[in-house]
């Protein structure tokens, strides 16, 4: 399936992101989730942890 995630993105300082729209290829929800955490320029830290770097998930495609 396909995922359009929208993320917290950027490098501009602790709680400053913009909002960055990428598209994932997974088998389900959770797993969208995860691998859109680790894409380069998503914001980490302790907020990505409990997923608060990812703002928006929709299926796409199947």
């Amino acid at each position: 399936m396909t995922f359009e995630c929208t993320v917290k993105a950027g490098h501009i300082g602790a709680g400053k992101y913009f909002d960055k729209k990428i598209i994932i290829h997974a088998s389900n929800i959770l797993d969208a989730m995860n691998k859109a955490k680790t894409k380069a320029g998503v914001k980490k830290g302790k907020s990505n942890f409990f997923g608060q770097s990812i703002l928006e998930i929709k299926k796409i495609n199947n």
